[in-house]
């Protein structure tokens, strides 16, 4: 039976896209050894597949739109784990603002962000601007809320703050 010393050379799993090299140094002859990623949807052998004795292996892992990540291959029978952050969370809303009627009124904006980002909605005018459904979530999801009628005759401005932004 024969070891290998796995040993990584290059940037770190963590990159969104990685080419690193992996050295396979049989200590005992020319030993056959094959390499297979066990995630191809994002970790992909580019090179060196297989080989008899020393050897390099290469590999991309694809970026990634979404939370931590971590993905195994299999080179000489021993497993190697890339771990992969996740993408960093980014929020929009749309609509990003939104008309009611006098008499008062319902509406709604779509919060779109990667899974495993949370956010929150909250009412700046909780006299007569109410969050009804939707006030935290994680990826994407919608606010809803609903404003009371206008007792003035001036035009009012409100506002929502949802995920860190403001929805007026």
């Amino acid at each position: 039976m024969s070891t290998y010393d796995v040993t990584v050379t290059g940037p770190s799993p963590r990159m969104a896209m990685l080419a690193a090299l992996i050295r396979k140094m049989a200590t005992a002859g020319n030993t056959a050894w094959t390499a297979v990623s066990n995630n191809p949807a994002f970790i992909t052998i580019t090179g060196g597949t297989s080989g008899t004795g020393s050897g390099t292996v290469t590999y991309t892992v694809a970026a990634n739109g979404g939370p931590l990540r971590v993905g195994t291959m299999t080179i000489a029978g021993q497993t190697f784990s890339v771990t992969q952050a996740a993408a960093p969370c980014t929020y929009a809303l749309n609509p990003a603002s939104q008309s009611v009627a006098a008499a008062g009124g319902t509406g709604s904006t779509t919060v779109t962000a990667p899974t495993g980002c949370a956010w929150t909605g909250v009412s700046n005018n909780t006299a007569w601007l109410t969050v009804t459904s939707g006030a935290s979530g994680n990826g994407t999801g919608t606010v809803a809320f609903s404003t009371t009628a206008n007792p003035n005759g001036t035009a009012r401005t409100g506002s929502l703050t949802i995920a860190g932004q403001t929805f007026s």
